[in-house]
């Protein structure tokens, strides 16, 4: 079980690296292409800006998830550093847990915001806004899951092992 949680934790790390630096780099092309319209041709992409917005969210979704597999996220090491060796390990699952429940609550509010306004279409772009709504529920999903994995890989390693890969 410990090597399959190692391999989907691994995965992770390589998914959701790749769609955030996916996300940068067509943000930067965005940018850099509008502001080349901008500037030679007079005018602007109209649905550029918009769409690097809603990309910059993709991102910081994908990125959270992906720091949060690594553990370089932020984190309370004043409480760590006060609790007994032997009390660490719990205090890390105890967070991944609360981790799980707030993932699980983002999704449940991204349900109920794309319910109340997915239906619109974005001026801009001129697609539905669900599309660009949905960054919160697959974010809140892959931080749960990422919990998820993080907890069964702190519960299945020894004392003193490391689980970050």
């Amino acid at each position: 079980m410990s090597h399959l949680l190692a391999r989907i934790h691994r995965g992770l790390i390589l998914f959701n690296g790749s769609l955030a630096g996916l996300a940068m780099v067509m943000i930067f092309l965005l940018v850099a292409g509008n502001a080349f319209a901008r500037y030679t041709y007079g005018g602007s992409i109209t649905w550029g800006e918009d769409t690097a917005i809603y990309l910059m969210i993709y991102g910081l979704m994908f990125g959270m998830s992906w720091a949060y597999l690594q553990d370089k996220h932020i984190g309370f090491d004043l409480i760590r550093r006060l609790l007994p060796p032997r009390w660490v390990r719990w205090q890390a699952v105890a967070v991944d847990l609360m981790v799980l429940v707030i993932g699980i609550g983002l999704m449940l509010s991204a349900v109920e915001f794309i319910a109340a306004r997915g239906g619109r279409t974005s001026s801009s772009t001129g697609m539905p806004m669900w599309l660009f709504q949905a960054s919160m529920l697959i974010g809140g999903g892959l931080l749960s899951l990422s919990a998820l994995v993080m907890a069964g890989l702190r519960l299945s390693t020894q004392q003193g092992e490391e689980t970050s890969a």
